[in-house]
């Protein structure tokens, strides 16, 4: 109810009103109340004191940094080639499998030269055969050839034989005649006889020498036609390394075919795209930017002053922040060797003369024990890696 207005302005606390006000006053008399006051002072320094132990305690088994942050490999995919997009087939954020294709490049020119590679690799093929079937033909002619005029070759030599052999007998019938006409025993038309069947038998003899000689040319000629075929046996074999280049331009062609389509490496996410269809890409710059959402870890930025409490296998506590209150945790997997510092594109030499001393860290490498939450790469998130314990020698 509000309080009622008198004649001269002034407010009048109503009968309701007043009975409210007693209310308030126990509270404030406890308040005020020595004790109360004490008691409350003790139960605040007993929260601060326990406070106080729980961060000694955590600061005693802890190491603590909010210096850390998601991280992955990040992989850039690039271009092996120049030329026009033709077609983009994924957007930001979808998920792809190895192999799944990115971006197609225009590949005519590619395709019009591996079909001309492709061309004269057959017709080379078909020179090769051609020249096989000529060996083959030319083998067996040569072959037969060779038989033939071996053949003639040793009839030939043979006839000469038979023709000695007739000179060697008409020769002592003619010395047999020649003494009985000598001793008066024939006549000369016996000797006359005679001495023709002599020079026939001579006659005889130089056609068969003749017809050797002959046939062993004949034989020589044969044998030189057989080198004929060695002749297309090494044009054979550059027909054949011909095909084998060949065949390597057009292996290398189906390479640059390939490379038109541009294929994801491995299976996770597309995080950024560089080009859009119609734009002309460059040899060697990146397309698209990726990374596995399954392998993710966390890279922490500890001081070189705690550096020594932390080991391999330790322990790991992480808060994220893009995921308060979900319980995450992980094991220490490497330790760096060097500072940020010395790792730095840029780094600090101090060669002016002015020093100021600056904690160092180190990046320790965190795996987490469940990889299957997404978490992204560059969110930050807070580490607290137990302490080993010191080793002591012995």
């Amino acid at each position: 109810m509000a309080p009622a207005r008198g004649m001269d302005g002034n407010t009048q606390v109503t009968p309701e009103v007043e009975t409210l006000q007693p209310t308030r006053t126990p509270l404030r008399a406890h308040l005020r109340n020595p004790r109360v006051r004490l008691g409350l002072a003790i139960g605040l320094g007993l929260l601060i004191l326990l406070g106080l132990f729980r961060f000694l305690a955590d600061r005693a088994a802890y190491v603590s940094t909010s210096d850390a942050r998601i991280a992955a490999d990040m992989i850039a995919v690039s271009t092996d080639i120049s030329g026009k997009i033709t077609s983009q087939r994924v957007s930001v954020g979808d998920m792809v499998k190895t192999g799944d294709v990115l971006y197609t490049i225009d590949d005519r020119e590619a395709a019009y030269t591996l079909a001309e590679f492709e061309a004269e690799a057959n017709r080379l093929r078909a020179e090769i055969a051609r020249e096989e079937a000529r060996i083959g033909l030319a083998s067996s002619k040569a072959g037969s050839e060779v038989a033939a005029r071996r053949a003639g070759t040793q009839s030939a030599s043979a006839s000469v034989e038979a023709a000695r052999s007739n000179l060697e007998t008409a020769q002592r019938d003619y010395d047999r005649t020649q003494g009985l006409f000598d001793r008066g025993l024939v006549p000369q038309s016996a000797l006359d006889q005679s001495r023709n069947a002599l020079d026939t038998a001579r006659q005889g003899l130089l056609r068969a020498e003749a017809d050797r000689d002959s046939a062993r040319a004949e034989q020589r000629t044969a044998s030189i036609q057989g080198e004929e075929v060695r002749l297309i046996e090494l044009d054979l074999g550059v027909l054949r390394a011909s095909l084998q280049q060949a065949e390597a331009r057009v292996d290398a062609q189906r390479v640059v075919l390939e490379q038109h389509t541009i294929r994801a490496p491995i299976d996770g996410v597309i995080d950024e795209l560089f080009y859009d269809t119609g734009e002309h890409s460059l040899r060697g710059f990146r397309v698209a930017l990726m990374h596995d959402p399954d392998a993710v870890w966390v890279s922490a930025n500890i001081k070189e002053t705690d550096i020594r409490k932390i080991e391999t296998g330790a322990d790991v506590r992480v808060k994220a922040d893009s995921h308060p209150g979900t319980k995450i945790t992980g094991t220490v997997t490497k330790i760096h060797n060097a500072t940020l510092g010395e790792s730095a594109l840029m780094p600090n030499p101090n060669a002016n003369g002015v020093f100021t001393k600056i904690t160092q860290r180190i990046t320790v490498r965190i795996d987490l024990d469940d990889p299957g939450l997404r978490l992204r790469p560059g969110t930050m998130v807070t580490v607290r890696i137990r302490k080993q314990p010191s080793k002591t020698s012995a």
